[in-house]
């Protein structure tokens, strides 16, 4: 197993490992994507996910993780920094590059808004749960109030406003419209009726060259519809 995991790691430097979902790897395969390097997306199961942690390749017991030729690097926002920079989305001024990280580490909690949701099994239960945090006093109504606001703040329509496309808005873009993917029980994409400066948001992200072609050829049903331009067009 390590031989034939040395021998990909030769052909392929970068080993990307995540389950076979958007989820929080999402921003990581697209800028991956966009810094035009050699990556193997591997998608893994809960075994195998299990057998990773028990032999001890997980460096904090999570995934996503990327094996890189100077080693394993784990935490998604870390790996997006790491990549970022090779793929041109982090900027050279110090106070800008500076409010990309505050925006990444300001998102955080949105990241975790159905955190406590996933341990559910009833689904009946789980769904509720969920629709909870999209009530009016829950978590991801506020999140998703305060990103809005976050973003119309920007004068250049950039999450960070930074002068072009920065990590920060692979982060948004992925992490809030992968949410609204029918993934999740609960969540319909109909909550972001509500929020006309994200659906605009979606609008000046997925149109942007780069992600258009990166999205571009996704199969019917994939849950990478909702990164796809007019994805929610009915909703405005």
């Amino acid at each position: 197993m390590v031989r034939k995991k040395h021998i990909a790691t030769l052909l392929i430097p970068y080993q990307l490992y995540y389950f076979p979902i958007p989820g929080r790897a999402e921003g990581v395969r697209v800028a991956l994507s966009l810094a035009n390097l050699k990556w193997e997306d591997n998608k893994i199961n809960g075994d195998q996910f299990a057998q990773m942690k028990n032999d001890g390749e997980l460096p904090w017991g999570m995934v996503p993780i990327l094996q890189t030729p100077n080693g394993t690097l784990a935490e998604s926002t870390a790996i997006l920094r790491y990549i970022g920079g090779m793929a041109g989305l982090t900027p050279s001024d110090p106070f800008q590059a500076a409010k990309v990280d505050e925006f990444l580490d300001g998102m955080e909690p949105f990241s975790r808004v159905l955190s406590g949701t996933f341990s559910i099994e009833d689904v009946d239960e789980r769904t509720k749960a969920r629709q909870a945090v999209f009530n009016e006093e829950g978590d991801g109504t506020k999140n998703l109030k305060l990103l809005q606001t976050k973003i119309a703040e920007s004068t250049t329509g950039w999450a960070a406003n930074t002068r072009d496309m920065s990590i920060a808005d692979i982060r948004a873009f992925c992490g809030i419209f992968g949410l609204f993917s029918g993934n999740f029980d609960g969540i319909d994409k109909s909550i972001l009726a509500d929020y006309p400066g994200l659906l605009e948001y979606h609008d000046k992200v997925a149109n942007e060259p780069r992600i258009a072609k990166h999205y571009a050829n996704f199969y019917e049903g994939s849950l990478r519809w909702t990164y796809q331009p007019n994805a929610f067009a009915d909703l405005i």
